[in-house]
């Protein structure tokens, strides 16, 4: 089986004194219902000597390469800070020592589909139930939210309250708490208040189990009311405001909650959080060990408690889920109420002003910040790597104040520094929601400001292009000198106007923005110099192929942000997307070559039989030992289910370490990703599928069902023999596509 060899991209920025841009991010397709079509692929795997075509390198966080930051970014991983910021106000618990002190830990439980599909709640019990307890330690259990539990102990029909006492036992408290959505604020309230009415301490925690979605949605999805969404973080912030509690800790044992945003909400109702800034693996937390050793010493500082829950948490994902991304850090709240609110106004001060002159520096420090959730396509970025990357010294100063208060961060991947914040740049979909969100929670309105404008400039870029446009509607032709609509300042000024007038809003290139709203949130105060960055500055290269190459500027590459491959079959029919990757090639003079040896990703059971499946690059990083590592997904139906497999490549191999499942209906919440497949899953692999004339037609069933043996086996087999319709797409620093002709 052919493997991928990377491009060697410093030799091309040797030769060409280019900079590229970027992070590989690529947006996840609507789901759609599959029609019974099918295409015959090959069976057996053609090898071939990898000659350095097809090379598989990506524009690997070249934005990044274009700012130098004056105070060095070091690693904080496994490090604990056990310092105090003078100033700080004192911890709101009273910690007794000595043994002594008394803990109640309150779980909130929303089972889900983690619980009905995989029993990851009933596991998460187990683990809870095997620890050693003491009288002082008091561990409540409020389950709900999912249709099925794995355990007759359990209701489906009611939310419930539980005590675990050990011994792999749990102790049934209120068999009937309701039936209210546990991503009501109420619910949670109720819970809280029962909890210290019955069960007195000095010492309380409150842990969120389930889905998460950062900023953007908050907490939660209950199976049993999908329609009711997720609890927002002003929801939460009215719940734990209404039960008037001060914790020692807020845990998340969900997706993408360890966000600046929540750990300034939280700061006002406890000392300290705990969270992910990634999206978790299924298994979630490890709650066996770090129990146990609280019930030894309940005067454990609460420092050494959240290293505990992180280092196990970590340490069961490296043996239970190799290859998947793990995240966990501590974080001091009175600390970050002190110290960010200030400089968070600087850091946003500067950076607005910094956009009218510079905005691709302002992009550069954005892509060059890590991601989570690329899949997702939520917009969460680290927000340490954001502000250092700024490179100025508010964002140095907010970067060392952000790092002071993450007293605790463990993960296996770099540029994850423990806190993560949301800002718009692969979409503006959620916009609107997080501006409204960010007034019920007093979000700092300079930063509020900030993202408005840069999502501003971002939207003008794409608006004066000629809106959204898609490979499939370009297949007969293309290059970008085919879309950009205006190149004046004035001539962008009128097309503005009018598209914040509704102008546009039934033309169906711009229907995206208005279903976001980017009219009603727009910065039009700033209008003027607006048009003028973006006509000053707008990506207009010729994108058709000339003696079998693509040759653009200096000044033209700076305005690239990603370069993807996207390719279709052409069936008799119309196309079939088998999705977009990085691979692509250049010559000594730095121009983009046509690929005359295309290869596309290929699955089997058995190593042997081999089919051609979909598949989109998401990003990339570097392990620690300098190798380039590679992520993707695979759209597929799982036993039924609409899922994706996420997939990672290095030089030597292509795995599939978990899968996520699509979405979660009538929520925007990022589902956890199981740990593995298992045997005997059946999977079939599914495309979009377009009619010639670029209409969308349906979704469409690639190749035969897959059964799960030992693993899914991954390669890559030449496309020759069949007609493919292949482009690359041009992403430029306004996050608009452009597509080069058809290569033939």
């Amino acid at each position: 089986m052919k493997k991928r060899k990377g491009f060697s991209l410093f030799k091309l920025l040797l030769i060409v004194a280019l900079v590229f841009v970027g992070i590989m991010v690529i947006n996840m397709l609507l789901n759609r219902p599959v029609v019974p079509s099918t295409i015959n692929t090959p069976t057996t795997s053609t090898n071939t000597d990898d000659d350095g075509k097809n090379s598989y390198d990506g524009f690997v966080a070249q934005m990044s390469n274009t700012y130098s930051t004056n105070w060095k970014l070091t690693s904080n991983v496994g490090q604990l800070n056990s310092s105090v910021i003078a100033g700080v106000r004192d911890k709101r618990t009273n910690i007794i020592g000595n043994n002594k002190d008394v803990v109640t830990i309150m779980v909130f439980m929303c089972g889900s589909d983690l619980e009905s599909k995989n029993a990851m709640g009933v596991y998460d019990l187990v683990e809870m139930a095997n620890a050693d307890f003491s009288d002082n330690v008091n561990l409540l259990v409020y389950t709900g939210g999912s249709k099925t539990w794995h355990t007759d102990s359990i209701s489906a029909r009611y939310n419930q309250i539980y005590r675990v006492i050990g011994n792999g036992k749990i102790q049934p408290l209120v068999e009937n708490a309701g039936t209210g959505a546990m991503v009501d604020p109420d619910t949670l309230t109720s819970f809280i208040e029962y909890g210290v009415e019955n069960f007195e301490a000095n010492r309380y925690a409150l842990i969120f189990w389930d889905h998460g979605g950062g900023t953007v949605s908050g907490y939660g999805y209950d199976e049993k009311y999908p329609n009711a969404g997720s609890m927002s973080l002003s929801q939460i912030d009215k719940a734990l405001t209404n039960a008037g509690v001060e914790f020692d800790f807020v845990g998340f044992d969900c997706c993408l909650m360890a966000t600046t945003e929540t750990a300034l909400m939280l700061s006002e109702h406890a000392d300290y959080m705990i969270g992910s800034e990634e999206s978790e693996p299924g298994i979630g937390w490890y709650y066996t060990d770090w129990l146990s050793k609280l019930s030894k010493n309940t005067s454990m500082p609460t420092l050494e408690i959240g290293k505990n829950i992180a280092d196990d948490f970590v340490k069961k994902c490296r043996s239970e889920t190799p290859g998947q991304i793990a995240t966990l850090s501590l974080i001091d709240l009175a600390e970050i109420e002190y110290t960010i609110p200030e400089r968070l106004s600087a850091f946003a001060q500067d950076t607005t002003d910094k956009m009218s002159e510079d905005f691709r520096s302002v992009a550069a420090a954005r892509s060059g910040a890590r991601e989570f959730a690329s899949e997702a396509y939520i917009d969460m970025v680290d927000m340490v790597g954001l502000s250092a990357n700024m490179n100025t010294e508010a964002g140095n100063e907010l970067a060392q104040a952000l790092m002071s208060a993450i007293k605790y961060n463990n993960t296996n991947v770099s540029d994850a520094y423990g806190l993560s914040v949301y800002f718009p740049y692969r979409t503006t979909k959620y916009l609107s929601t997080v501006l409204d969100v960010y007034d019920d929670i007093d979000m700092n309105t300079d930063y509020s400001s900030c993202i408005r404008s840069f999502a501003s400039y971002a939207g003008a870029g794409q608006v004066s292009s000629g809106g959204s446009h898609y490979a499939y509607q370009t297949t007969g032709g293309g290059g970008s000198s085919d879309y950009y609509s205006s190149d004046s300042a004035d001539a962008l000024m009128e097309l503005l106007e009018y598209f914040l007038a509704g102008t546009y809003s039934s033309e169906p290139s711009y229907s995206q923005y208005y279903s976001y709203g980017m009219d009603s949130w727009f910065d039009r105060d700033n209008l003027a110099k607006i048009a003028k960055y973006v006509a000053d500055n707008h990506f207009n290269a010729d994108l058709h192929w000339k003696n079998g190459k693509i040759s653009l500027s200096e000044d033209q590459w700076n305005k690239v942000d990603r370069l993807l491959l996207n390719v279709f079959i052409d069936d008799g029919k119309g196309y079939i997307e088998l999705g977009k990757d990085a691979l692509f090639d250049f010559d000594s003079e730095g121009s983009l070559l046509k690929l005359d040896d295309m290869t596309w990703v290929v699955a089997s059971n058995d190593d042997e039989n081999w089919q051609f499946v979909p598949y989109y690059h998401l990003y990339s990083t570097v392990d620690d030992n300098g190798v380039t590592v590679y992520t993707g997904r695979i759209p597929v139906m799982l036993n039924g289910d609409y899922a994706n497999l996420i997939v990672e490549i290095d030089e030597n191999d292509m795995v599939v370490t978990g899968y996520t499942y699509d979405y979660l209906e009538g929520s925007e919440i990022v589902a956890k990703s199981v740990k593995e497949l298992n045997e005997n899953d059946e999977i079939q692999f599914v495309c979009d599928y377009y009619t010639y004339e670029g209409d969308y037609d349906s979704a469409y069933i690639l190749g035969d069902k897959l059964i799960v043996k030992d693993k899914v086996y991954l390669g890559d087999m030449s496309l020759e023999g069949y007609k493919t319709v292949a482009q690359y797409e041009f992403i430029d620093l306004y996050q608009q596509s452009y597509w080069t002709d058809v290569m033939h």
